[in-house]
């Protein structure tokens, strides 16, 4: 059964202290008093008067604030936790979630067209764009010969001003020799590779869990051996030629991905 519309209630204009006074609730009939205590944490978490890491109120305050029950205030909370817009952690108190991407991958989508992103800010940074030889995963993926000279274009992903990936793409420079000279910030590589008179059809994926090593670290802003996600595709034309191999760097706190298996 769905909820009735709680719409503005107890909500805040300024950022919360511990030493400001009571909010009192609308007390809306109908509208059970935790379901309005979590609209209005929600709203405060929306329109980022609560901030991704900050700790909220403890459960006493806000029940003092409020001025309802502490059994209330949990149930409002739990809530949160359970929609992943809040988390606890012992002995420290509950925290606002940082953004989560949660990709597709029952799709080929790029990151800028994925769902996940919308309503975020979402840019790229390129890192380095160079000519290599290819090494043996490289060529294998693109069919190429091994040391042949390829393309390595290595960025950054950030959403909301946050490093969330860090992509390293490699693209054979025999197919696409003018790539160099091209600015990729402005639109995705597929974008450019299309432009080239190949159609993106489908890719092959593998995902594993692996731990930063001290450059990826540094980049996502995370300590040495966090978990990540680590990604490799390659991407194919309709008629199966091999255009892109990508080895990408996922935040573990950032990154999720959907899958959807039939029988």
């Amino acid at each position: 059964m769905s909820e009735p519309s709680v719409g503005r209630v107890g909500t805040l204009s300024e950022p919360w202290d511990v030493g400001d006074v009571a909010t009192p609730l609308s007390r809306i009939p109908g509208v059970p008093l935790y379901v309005q205590i979590r609209e209005s944490l929600r709203e405060q978490i929306t329109h980022r008067l609560l901030n991704p890491g900050q700790r909220i109120p403890s459960e006493e305050e806000l029940a003092g604030r409020f001025g309802v029950s502490r059994v209330t205030v949990r149930q409002a909370i739990g809530d949160l936790i359970d929609d992943g817009l809040l988390y606890r952690t012992h002995g420290k108190g509950t925290f606002v979630a940082h953004h989560q991407i949660n990709r597709d991958h029952t799709r080929l989508t790029d990151f800028f067209d994925d769902p996940s992103v919308e309503g975020m800010e979402v840019q790229l940074q390129i890192l380095s764009k160079e000519v290599v030889p290819a090494n043996p995963k490289v060529a294998q993926a693109l069919a190429v010969q091994d040391d042949e000279p390829v393309i390595r274009v290595e960025s950054l992903r950030t959403v909301d001003g946050e490093p969330v990936t860090i992509y390293c793409e490699y693209v054979s420079h025999r197919l696409f020799p003018a790539l160099l000279e091209k600015k990729l910030g402005s639109c995705s590589l597929w974008t450019l590779l299309e432009r080239h008179g190949f159609k993106v059809a489908h890719a092959v994926e593998k995902l594993e869990a692996q731990l930063a090593d001290e450059a990826s670290a540094r980049v996502l802003q995370v300590g040495v051996e966090t978990p990540i996600l680590y990604k490799e595709k390659v991407v194919f034309a309709e008629d199966g030629t091999p255009l892109e191999y990508q080895e990408c760097h996922n935040r573990g706190d950032k990154y999720t991905c959907t899958v959807v298996l039939r029988r």
